[in-house]
């Protein structure tokens, strides 16, 4: 397949080549602003609780010893926290998205579709696994879900594997997919369903979802939560082989992932 074509059905990605070598590779940090106002937290909490046991240690010895006791362990917690956000994002998503794509029974010539691509991980992912297939990411590309969030980053990591003949992103909305029905063989998702639609416009994204699903088709998300939920409206919509698993160590939140195939059509 030629560089910036893609399979009938599926709209051109954004290509530009010189963004390849400007722009840093790299998968980026989930809600980096989360993660920075919560270190800014737990570093204030430690601070003030020092302080304040130092300017009342000679008037009020047991409101000192209360600030000393309260203040660092607070801040201690929320620093854990974000550290487990960090590492979480850093090495738990990749490991785990690594895991979900390997579990999918790939020919080599399928479409894959990644919702909520972001900066391109499980494109990649999933087009390693393929020889004539190609993948693309789908996004809204805000950066405020992932630090440098945009669609040359998706081609910069694509680059740097080798697999930049085989990934594409499209800027658009999960709910309203620029994609030809029943055009894709394998929709994909690593942490992100959370951000593509409002609760009440879930079933909608799934809805739509199931429109440009192959007959035969299957889906794999990893999620931080939800995956009840996700299980319910895959079954809704007639999906078989409906899976839900717990990963409880791996990550923070605990991360979920939904398997499931499309039925072939009488």
């Amino acid at each position: 397949m030629s560089q910036g074509t893609t399979p009938e059905g599926v709209p051109a990605g954004v290509y530009a080549p010189k963004a390849r070598h400007s722009r840093k590779a790299g998968y980026g940090v989930d809600d980096p602003r989360t993660i920075a106002e919560l270190a800014i937290a737990g570093v204030l909490a430690v601070v003030v609780g020092f302080l304040i046991s130092y300017y009342t240690a000679s008037s009020n010895s047991r409101l000192a010893g209360t600030a000393l006791l309260v203040g660092p362990s607070v801040g201690f917690l929320i620093l854990a926290v974000t550290a487990a956000l960090y590492w979480s994002s850093r090495l738990g998503k990749p490991r785990e998205m690594g895991k979900l794509v390997n579990s999918i029974p790939w020919g080599g010539e399928e479409v894959v579709l990644d919702l909520g691509c972001g900066r391109g991980l499980a494109s990649i992912l999933a087009a390693k696994k393929l020889e004539t297939g190609f993948t693309v990411g789908v996004d809204v590309f805000s950066k405020a879900r992932i630090s440098g969030n945009d669609p040359t980053s998706v081609l910069a990591n694509a680059y740097q594997d080798k697999v930049d003949s085989k990934v594409s992103a499209v800027k658009a909305a999960a709910v309203e997919l620029p994609i030809a029905d029943r055009s894709i063989d394998v929709i994909v998702s690593a942490v992100a369903f959370h951000h593509l639609a409002p609760r009440r416009q879930r079933e909608a994204l799934f809805v739509e979802m199931n429109r440009v699903l192959k007959d035969g088709g299957r889906v794999g998300i990893l999620d931080a939560g939800n995956g009840n939920e996700y299980s319910s409206l895959l079954r809704g919509l007639g999906l078989t082989d409906v899976q839900m698993h717990r990963l409880r160590f791996s990550s923070f939140p605990p991360f979920h992932v939904v398997v499931g195939r499309k039925p072939y059509s009488e």
